[in-house]
This record gives structure tokens, C-alpha cells and sequence, in this order.
């Protein structure tokens, strides 16, 4: 994870985040990754390398909860560390902001990112069947205390 920088994403890093997003089932479109930057609840947060926005957390926080929407990493950033880095990043920056617990949903079927979760601390609660359409799969629920 040589030279990359983590920090609150802002309006010129857009176009790079859905660049990382246009790769990922599901992913956010620039629409999509603006309207949450402008949200009084979301948190957005990029890992930033030599060529530009290597990697994307949107988050949102309300009462003392936060939801981790979407992570995404670059495919030339994966398998380094960039995406446990930027939600270890994320989830300092929510519990600095107030917040209790964390949940998030992930694929049933994304083992590498099942894994990263449960090592950062995260359990699963349940599963919501047929959560995603494209491809159909189901969603582990996770949760972490912060």
C-alpha cells in the first residue's frame, strides 16, 4: 500500500470514485457517489495513489448509527491492504462523529470481503434473501460496536 493517502473524499475526487465503482457489481454512479456527498448524513472517504482515486467509502450516520454503504477498491489496488485501510479509516472517523455501532450488507457470495469484515470485528446477524439483483444474490447483515 505504498504511497496512498486516505482522507474525507471532496467534489473533485467524484469522477475517480465511480471510475472504481464502474468495476464493482451493483456499483454507484457519479449521480449516485454526488447526491451522497451532498447528504447531511453521509460520510465519504477515498484512498488516493499516484494515478488518482484508488479507492471509495460511503457511509451515512444518524442517532449515533452508522451504515457502511459501499466499498470499493481499484482492481491494480486489491490484495494490498487499500480497502481494510480505508474502512479502518471510516470507522475512526464515525466513532470520532458519535457513532455507537456500525452495520453493513455484503454479498453472501464475496468471501474476500466477508473476510475483511469479520477480521475488522464485524459479526453477522442475519441474511436478507435476494437482496441484490444483478447478480441475484443474498446479503449477510453484519455489525460491529464501535
Amino acid at each position: 500500500m505504498e504511497h496512498i493517502v486516505i482522507r474525507r473524499m471532496e467534489e473533485s475526487d467524484i469522477p475517480g470514485a465511480a471510475a472504481v465503482e464502474a468495476a464493482v457489481l451493483d456499483g454507484w454512479s457519479e449521480h449516485g457517489i454526488g447526491s451522497a456527498l451532498a447528504s447531511g448524513a453521509a460520510r465519504c472517504f477515498v484512498a488516493c495513489g499516484e494515478t488518482g482515486v484508488a479507492g471509495f467509502c460511503a457511509c451515512t450516520l444518524a442517532a449515533g448509527e452508522a451504515n457502511i454503504d459501499a466499498v470499493s477498491v481499484s482492481m491494480c489496488e486489491r490484495r494490498k491492504g487499500v480497502g481494510e485501510a480505508l474502512v479502518r479509516f471510516a470507522l475512526d472517523a464515525l466513532k470520532q462523529e458519535g457513532a455507537a455501532e456500525v452495520f453493513l450488507e455484503v454479498r453472501s457470495e464475496n468471501l474476500p470481503a466477508r473476510r475483511l469484515y469479520e477480521k475488522l470485528g464485524f459479526a453477522a446477524l442475519g441474511v436478507r434473501r435476494g437482496f441484490y439483483s444483478a447478480p441475484p444474490d443474498d446479503a449477510v447483515v453484519m455489525r460491529k460496536d464501535l
